[in-house]
Formats: C-alpha cells, sequence, structure tokens
C-alpha cells in the first residue's frame, strides 16, 4: 500500500471510531486547561498501533502520549499525532475538527493527511506529489491582496496575543489543522497559529508545502521542526501560508510580547 493511500485508510477508520463516540464522551480537562476526551486517547492508540505495526523502525509521538519510546540516531523519521485537533468544537457537536498523521524526515515533512469526518474533507500531501482534497489537486497558492473580503485565519484567543489592523474578515474555527488546511486550499490569505506543537502542524504543513507555502515566523525565518520534535511548544505566532501573502499580513498585526518570556 502506497504512503498516501495507507494514510489515507488511517484517518478514515480513525474518523469512524471519533464518530460513533461523540455522543457519549466523557470529557476532562489538562494541566493546561484545554479539554480531552477518552476518544483522544483511543485514537492516538489506535493510529499508533497502526504505523508502528507498518513501519516498526519509525518514531511516533502524539498529542496524548508523548513518545513510545526515545529518539535515537537510527530513526530519522517521525510521525506526528494529533487524535482530535479542535476537542473543543468535537465535544461541542461543532463540524470544524479533525484528525492529523504527519510523517517527517529530519527536518522535511514527508506526508501528511488531515481528515474532518462532519464535513467528509480529506486533505492529503506527499513530498513531490502534490496535495489533494478529496482526492482533487490543489493547485498552487496565488499572491492575494488585502481586500474587505480576504480572509485570515486566527486563533480563538487571539485578542491575548495580538492586536489587528487588518481590512479583511478574520475566522476562527478551533483547529490549528483546519487553519492551515483551509490556507493550502486557498480560503485565506494566511493562517495563525499561536505557540504551536509539531502534532498540531505536521500533517498540515506537508500539504501547505506542496501548494507552495510554508510556516514562518515573524522575521520571516521557516519554523524548524527539529527543535519542535520532542513535542515542545515553540514560541508563536507563527504564519501559515504563501510566503508573499505572509509579508503582506505581518504590517497590519502587531503582537503583544508574551510576558513569561524575558525579553
Amino acid at each position: 500500500m502506497k504512503l498516501r493511500e495507507f494514510i489515507k485508510k488511517l484517518l478514515e477508520e480513525a474518523g469512524d471510531i471519533a464518530i460513533a463516540k461523540q455522543e457519549t464522551l466523557s470529557v476532562s480537562q489538562k494541566k493546561d486547561q484545554s479539554l480531552v476526551s477518552e476518544v483522544d486517547y483511543e485514537i492516538e492508540l489506535f493510529l499508533k498501533e497502526r504505523i508502528l505495526k507498518k513501519f516498526e523502525k519509525d518514531l511516533c509521538i502524539g498529542e496524548e502520549f508523548g513518545f513510545e519510546n526515545m529518539l535515537t540516531e537510527s530513526q530519522k523519521r517521525i510521525w506526528a499525532i494529533d487524535p482530535i485537533d479542535g476537542t473543543n468544537p468535537y465535544t461541542k457537536g461543532l463540524p470544524t475538527w479533525g484528525i492529523c498523521v504527519g510523517l517527517m524526515c529530519e527536518k522535511t515533512p514527508l506526508a501528511g493527511g488531515f481528515y474532518m469526518p462532519k464535513t467528509k474533507e480529506i486533505f492529503i500531501g506527499e513530498k513531490g506529489k502534490g496535495a489533494t482534497r478529496n482526492s482533487k489537486k490543489l493547485p498552487f497558492l496565488k499572491e492575494m491582496q488585502i481586500e474587505k473580503q480576504t480572509m485570515i485565519f486566527v486563533p480563538s484567543s487571539q485578542k491575548k496575543f495580538f492586536n489587528f489592523n487588518f481590512i479583511g474578515k478574520s475566522a476562527a474555527y478551533g483547529s490549528a489543522s483546519t487553519h492551515i488546511a483551509y490556507t493550502a486550499a486557498g480560503c485565506a490569505i494566511a493562517a495563525l497559529v499561536d505557540r504551536p506543537q509539531i502534532w498540531d502542524i505536521l500533517a498540515p504543513l506537508a500539504i501547505l508545502e506542496e501548494v507552495g507555502g510554508g510556516g514562518f515566523h515573524p522575521n520571516g525565518n521557516p519554523i524548524d521542526l527539529i527543535s519542535m520534535a520532542d513535542g515542545k511548544k515553540i514560541e508563536g505566532p507563527v504564519f501559515f501560508g504563501k510566503r508573499e501573502n505572509i509579508e503582506k499580513v505581518l504590517p497590519n498585526i502587531e503582537i503583544f510580547p508574551n510576558p513569561k518570556i524575558k525579553q
């Protein structure tokens, strides 16, 4: 089975689990006050088991359980899993959540898939082989102008981190992967993600890079996936999209400094 087909099948099976359990959820809060359900744990274990059975020499990291074991010099390939990206909309019965499976080798995304079971949308990207949305090839991103109807995706907590002077429209769907995947589809000029972790972004980044986009810090430097491979958050915000479009967005946003970081 080809890598793209393997990821697609994994996501669809995990999506069936998520849908079947959605009406009988038990939800709790983690230490960072984000929500987690027993379905998050169940899907992550399911995905890890299936991946490591097929690729036993690879390493797998997930949001809920972290690493199965420690990274060694011989392990160059890392899978990153977010079993439910958008647990809040998932538990509220909204459709803007999904399941992420991404693969990287050293600092390069090799493949990734993001599946939204409620909308039946599945995004797949594989290095050098393009990206698709429901099996239809996504075109390369175009340069956009910022106008009144220009869309940008932002965190739902954006008022804590940014001051916008953006004349277009902003939207927050409660899922970083949803934002990045839709940006890859050309729906928005960019997506802003605050302090992401590897499982939040690897899968949709693999899709975005296949249409000429990427993830960038405010200074224009691309994000370093190697620095994220241990699951730690990187300082945000991070901007996802076509570089030329992000450069147009930056002057319109004032980024508040994080008080926890020494200036």
